[in-house]
């Protein structure tokens, strides 16, 4: 993978210092190889992976081994005098001991609701993931807003350059008053500013999305991105039954079901199978220091082994499990409501999204219209200009109906392709 993503890298990022091009899918899959939140998501599921126990697993007996070194102070009566006398005894203790589950009923879920644990974060990977696509989209769709416009105000002051030096040297052959010069300067230095201001956006709107990718080799001065495809509509989807948030609130559900079953066989009885094997060695002893570990034939003749089969029935338990059942009960509808709560939201937003880019689409026609005459009024004005037929006052306000014009365009434009990606990935594509 770190190959493959190498390579990706080189192939992007002009090793022979030719300007940077990057698309939307590879701005997406440039953030998901170096954004943290996906490398913890995916810890977090290995976690859930490593927690999880077979079914099987369960019912495995359970041994330990044990020994004990004690000491008993005190006194006891001589039977034969009637008397109190010391009792000092030390006494060691060996034994291995086993206990298997028959049967309990409380393990019987166990497994699945470990396996719906994982499934959850998995899908809150894929939450991650969708949330993530989206804030990409926006940054792009901003960045790529401004360096359209900022080549748009580019051949805009190439034109307002061209007029300037036909200006000057009609003043200097002395066709034209200096203030018709003025007034030619001013629009220039003008159009000049609001190039460089649309230039220093384009340098911050691309450093926001630099820094949401997590790739500081990427250059603001030489990125170009690639303007998206407008889609067709029968490549627009607005189904949501796929939607992360929604999946991960039914896999809640069922969890909580599984949960629920769970606490209910805290009401029945459990088998458990007991073993232990062991021995001891006891000797009466006068203090501490008169301590011996010549244990002789005790540890060999003292052996014993037991064998028992117990059998639990709970009956009362302070009310806690039904109190356990009580909420899970509430969680469950708790979750029910988010889920609508979120349906709604989806629905709502998938609905003014898709009437907005049928309202946008309406729009097409009437603004390549008016672009079309406005660029028709400046070639008219422009002519007129040269003749002096207008003055500057109407020449720049040719240029800014067309200035307008193209900002209108552009940005109905890349607000339906904003929405149109912005639909894909609601539905996780």
């Amino acid at each position: 993978m770190k190959l493959k993503y190498f390579l990706f890298i080189c192939v992007l990022f002009c090793i022979n210092g030719k300007a940077q091009q990057l698309s939307l899918e590879d701005c997406i899959k440039i953030g998901k190889e170096n954004q943290p939140d996906f490398k913890i998501q995916a810890v977090k599921i290995e976690r859930k992976k490593t927690e999880k126990r077979s079914f099987s697993s369960q019912f495995l007996p359970k041994i330990d081994a044990s020994v004990t070194h004690a000491y008993n102070f005190g006194s006891s009566i001589d039977p034969s005098t009637n008397t109190r006398e010391p009792s000092n005894i030390q006494s060691d203790n060996l034994s291995i001991n086993a206990q298997v589950n028959l049967f309990d009923f409380s393990k019987w879920n166990q497994t699945k609701i470990q396996n719906l644990g994982i499934e959850l974060e998995k899908m809150e990977y894929q939450i991650i993931e969708n949330q993530y696509e989206l804030l990409v989209l926006d940054k792009f769709m901003k960045a790529l807003a401004v360096q359209e416009w900022q080549l748009v105000l580019t051949n805009q002051l190439k034109n307002a350059e061209n007029q300037l030096n036909r200006i000057s040297k009609e003043v200097e052959e002395g066709k034209r008053p200096k203030s018709d010069w003025y007034d030619i300067n001013v629009i220039f230095l003008q159009e000049k500013n609001n190039l460089e201001i649309a230039k220093n956006d384009e340098v911050v709107k691309k450093t926001e999305l630099i820094q949401l990718l997590n790739q500081m080799d990427l250059d603001v001065q030489s990125l170009t991105l690639e303007q998206p495809i407008l889609l067709t509509s029968s490549e627009i989807n607005t189904i949501i039954n796929d939607y992360p948030t929604l999946k991960k609130i039914d896999l809640n559900n069922e969890k909580l079901s599984k949960e629920y079953t769970q606490l209910l066989s805290n009401f029945l009885p459990r088998v458990s199978l007991n073993y232990s094997y062991g021995t001891f060695y006891s000797q009466k002893i006068k203090s501490l220091a008169d301590t011996n570990f010549s244990f002789g034939n005790q540890l060999k003749d003292n052996k014993s082994q037991y064998v028992g089969l117990g059998f639990s029935v709970p009956i009362y338990s302070r009310g806690d499990n039904n109190q356990l059942l009580q909420l899970n009960k509430i969680e469950q509808t708790l979750n029910n409501e988010l889920k609508l709560k979120e349906e709604k939201r989806l629905n709502d937003l998938i609905a003014i999204e898709t009437k907005k880019l049928q309202l946008l689409e309406n729009l097409d026609q009437s603004l390549n219209e008016v672009l079309k005459a406005s660029d028709q009024s400046l070639s008219t004005t422009e002519a007129k200009y040269m003749f002096d037929k207008v003055d500057a006052s109407v020449y720049k306000s040719a240029k800014n109906q067309v200035l307008q014009a193209n900002y209108n365009e552009l940005n109905n434009t890349l607000d339906k392709i904003y929405i149109q990606y912005q639909l894909q990935i609601l539905r996780g594509e």
